[in-house]
């Protein structure tokens, strides 16, 4: 978002006329006014002169020859502060001197353009006028804000496809019908998932949230420099929610699976599958590791993102989720991470979960590892990969629910995907409310709101509409 990328995202015009004002206000040479002082007859000391009374303006970027050292130097004045640097030139090679000073303006004015970019002039009145402010601008200063936060690299991606589109145009023109056309032209796009070949298009989802992001950043932008007119961003419906869940003998399967077992075949009788080791699987070996078995374990109890599972240590720690055993309380959040929309709560630690977690800590000190998921003491970033893997093994390209097919049916929109690591936490939600946790227990647990419980996966809960039912 930020760094070399920043520039971008201000179209042309401000650019060019932000250069001419540069230009405009840039002295031709250094001056420096000494004004005589009055002398005083009552103080002796009085100096002759009061030097520096009037600020010298900010000398150009030029040449200057250094006799000692026989080379061409650049002086220009930064921040207020001198610079100075010799180039490797001497005098017969100024056309060459000249080539790097102009390399010295054009990094300078990179510069500046990212700084405005991202903290635009607040005593400009245009900034408040939704006609004079572009859509990249505004865009790059939310981006700017979004730097190292968790929520930093989606709003990055998001941008960028944004920009692609909204190039050109002011807050003035975000409108209903620019918002459907981004829709329209956004869902005719396409795209391939990491490590595939196969081009999907573009969801309306996908679009809905990157205009959420263009309305998120339009309200950063009111909110530093109060527009006259706040844009209102018209969002597409919102699709039905149909988050996917395993039941208990699906989960079984993937935990069987994560242990390094691949489902072969069924016996006939009893439907029973027929497991055998996956070939290199060795989990007596010195170099093993359960990093899969120990993610799908915590998430599936816990009902907690996939990152922040990854994100756990065994011991305190004010940056990064912990384990409290002794408390039997699982962190999933440090109290120094920055807080975003989706919530990071405490929650007790399962039952069944307790007794495995006591003994993988035992374990993992006696070695010196501080993760609790690690692939032989290596943090992880992600465990997709893996997942997938396992997920794979385990047969659960079909619903036991109610027997439809994951993926391969005839219609490609009726297919909801292969389960990722996020169903281990649809799968806790559900399974609570379906066995009577009341909702307002499991949206504390879970760290989600009640409304998006009630809306989302209320119709699972045990005593759904069930007096409306017998009445």
């Amino acid at each position: 978002m930020g760094g070399r990328g920043a520039r971008s995202l201000r179209p042309a015009h401000v650019l060019r006329r932000a250069a001419a004002c540069r230009d405009a206000c840039r002295p031709a040479a250094s001056i420096e006014i000494d004004v005589p002082r009055a002398r005083d007859p009552h103080h002796t000391a009085a100096p002759d002169r009061l030097e520096n009374i009037v600020a010298r303006p900010r000398n150009p970027a030029r040449l200057v020859w250094d006799e000692d050292r026989q080379v061409w130097e650049i002086r220009d004045t930064i921040d207020g502060k001198r610079f100075k640097r010799r180039t490797q030139y001497g005098r017969e090679d100024r056309r060459a001197a000249e080539g790097e000073l102009a390399l010295h303006v054009a990094e300078q004015a990179r510069l500046e353009d990212e700084r405005q970019a991202g903290s635009p002039d607040p005593e400009d009145p245009a900034n408040s006028n939704p006609r004079l402010v572009s859509v990249a601008a505004c865009l790059g200063f939310y981006g700017t804000r979004q730097e190292g936060t968790a929520n930093g690299p989606l709003a990055g991606q998001h941008i960028i496809n944004l920009l692609r589109h909204w190039k050109g145009k002011t807050l003035a023109q975000v409108r209903g019908e620019t918002c459907r056309g981004f829709v329209k032209s956004r869902t005719a796009e396409t795209y391939s998932a990491p490590g595939s070949t196969k081009l999907k298009p573009i969801s309306i989802s996908t679009a809905r949230r990157e205009l959420q992001t263009l309305s998120a950043a339009i309200g950063v932008w009111h909110r530093e420099y109060a527009l006259t007119a706040r844009p209102i961003v018209s969002l597409p419906e919102a699709g039905a929610p149909h988050p996917d869940w395993l039941t208990p003998r699906e989960y079984e399967r993937l935990l069987k699976a994560a242990q390094g077992w691949d489902w072969t075949s069924s016996l006939l009788a009893s439907r029973e599958p027929v497991w055998e080791r996956v070939p290199g699987w060795h989990l007596d070996a010195e170099d093993a590791s359960d990093h899969l078995e120990r993610f799908c374990e915590i998430g599936f109890y816990s009902g907690t993102r996939a990152a922040a599972v990854l994100d756990q240590r065994w011991n305190r720690t004010l940056d990064h989720g912990w384990m409290d055993l002794n408390g039997v309380t699982m962190h999933r959040s440090g109290p120094r991470v920055p807080k975003t929309r989706k919530r990071q709560p405490p929650c007790r630690i399962h039952d069944k979960l307790l007794p495995r977690l006591r003994v993988w800590r035992e374990a993992d000190l006696a070695r010196g590892i501080e993760f609790v998921v690690h692939e032989n003491g290596a943090e992880l970033g992600r465990i997709s990969k893996g997942f997938a893997a396992a997920a794979a093994r385990a047969g659960l390209d079909r619903r036991d629910i109610d027997g439809t097919m994951r993926i391969g049916n005839l219609a490609a929109e009726d297919d909801i995907g292969m389960p990722t690591p996020h169903v281990l936490r649809h799968t806790r939600v559900t399974l609570m409310l379906r066995a009577g946790v009341p909702p307002i227990e499991v949206a504390e647990y879970a760290g989600m709101s009640l409304k998006m419980v009630l809306d989302v996966y209320g119709h699972h809960h045990a005593e759904y509409q069930q007096r409306a039912a017998a009445a």
